[in-house]
């Protein structure tokens, strides 16, 4: 048995894929804990892992509200001094001296493998030159790998000087290749499928490519219960509804909803509207539109026309596995690059937050709706998304402590 420590930050679809992960590892007979931010705690526990929290509720709604501003705010990356001044803001510095310190109390030597998110996973790599620990970094989206430069640029930049004092707190010498050094893990693990990788600029050999991780639905209530009425009737009705799926986290430009729900009903079709943050939606819905804090997607994806969303991974992975017709409304990050990935296979369509305006996502919302062909590609690229990711994730994680990997030849 290993004893895994996994990191991560952000929202939902980056920390639940790694709750899915560790679940899988302790499966497979492996003593896992997760730190990770306040809210994921109930999750983690559900899932029978080790949860240690990495900030309080306050800390982590401050966090996301400073983290809107300088990224949603704008198309790109922040400039060096606000990323520096966010880090600083939010205390960033603060909490990856507590993961470290964490990460060096918990391990096993000789039996501790550390497993971090993919660009933000530092505290993860400090600890395994300090404790001789194999590391390996999980990447959501091939764009985390692509934009590696851009991520490069930035700690180089902004974050270098508080990074290289906190490492001399701890005996480490300062960074000098920021490149190789963000490089530097064991293991590159890729949560995407090789075909993926594949419809668009492809990710470095040494990335790999286990697939999607379809995980326990995020959000999902205790006892969710039977389909509500309206969902029931719009499902069974002879013109498929679309579903507008909201991101299950905060990170998401407010004019997504203005500009996803007109041009869903621009197509004459039902909405069925899902986010937890009715905040974030007019007042008052126009008729057609239902609003739910939760669907089962699993029941009702493969039953839609068409599935509107923001682009993330765990979205567009439900979707493929549902053979359903995507249309990505993409704002930055990794977005536009796994909504021209979908393009690329024949399963979906996308716009950049810039070409937000109705005609442009209404055209293009017509065009899945009429063109047979979407949705006949996504049936047919079903059967394609899997469901061994996490087996085979598991195994190249335990491999990096050989007795253990021996113990699993399967």
């Amino acid at each position: 048995m290993a004893t895994v420590l996994l990191v991560s930050h952000g929202t939902h679809g980056d920390v639940w894929p790694m709750i899915h992960l560790g679940a899988g590892l302790r499966g497979r007979g492996h003593d896992v804990t997760l730190l990770t931010h306040a809210p994921y705690a109930e999750p983690v526990r559900r899932a029978g892992l080790g949860y240690v929290p990495i900030d309080t509720p306050e800390e982590y709604a401050a966090y996301l509200e400073d983290a809107r501003r300088i990224l949603l705010d704008r198309v790109g990356s922040p400039s060096p001094p606000d990323l520096l001044a966010h880090y600083r803001r939010t205390n960033l510095f603060g909490q990856l001296r507590l993961e470290v310190e964490t990460l060096r109390e918990l391990a096993v030597p000789g039996q501790t493998v550390l497993v971090g998110r993919h660009t933000s996973g530092l505290s993860t790599l400090i600890a395994a030159e300090l404790l001789g620990l194999p590391v390996a970094w999980a990447a959501m989206t091939p764009a985390q790998h692509l934009l590696l430069p851009v991520t490069e640029h930035l700690h180089r930049t902004a974050l270098a000087g508080p990074i290289d004092q906190l490492r001399a707190e701890f005996g480490l010498a300062p960074v000098d290749d920021w490149a190789a050094w963000l490089g530097s893990a064991d293991l590159q693990l890729g949560l995407w499928p090789r075909w993926f990788d594949a419809a668009g600029d492809p990710t470095p050999d040494r990335v790999a490519k286990v697939g999607f991780l379809l995980d326990a639905e995020a959000a999902a209530p205790a006892d969710p219960g039977s389909l509500p009425a309206e969902v029931e009737e719009a499902l069974a009705g002879e013109v498929p509804p679309v579903l507008v799926a909201g991101s299950s986290g905060q990170m998401l430009l407010h004019d997504f909803y203005a500009a996803s729900v007109p041009t869903a009903l621009d197509a004459g079709r039902t909405v069925l509207l899902v986010t937890p943050y009715r905040e974030l939606l007019p007042a008052t819905l126009p008729t057609g539109v239902h609003w739910f804090r939760w669907l089962p997607y699993r029941e009702v994806m493969p039953r839609a026309a068409v599935v509107v969303h923001h682009g993330g991974t765990g979205t567009i992975a439900r979707c493929l596995a549902a053979g359903v017709p995507q249309l990505v409304l993409a704002h930055s990050f990794d977005q536009p690059d796994t909504g021209a990935r979908l393009r690329r296979l024949g399963v979906g369509e996308w716009l950049p937050s810039t070409q937000w305006d109705p005609p442009r996502a209404a055209a293009l919302m017509r065009r899945l709706l009429d063109e047979h062909g979407y949705r006949d590609r996504a049936i047919r690229l079903r059967a394609a998304v899997g469901t061994t990711s996490v087996d085979q994730a598991g195994r190249r994680i335990e491999a990096l402590v050989t007795p253990i990997g021996a113990a699993h030849p399967g």
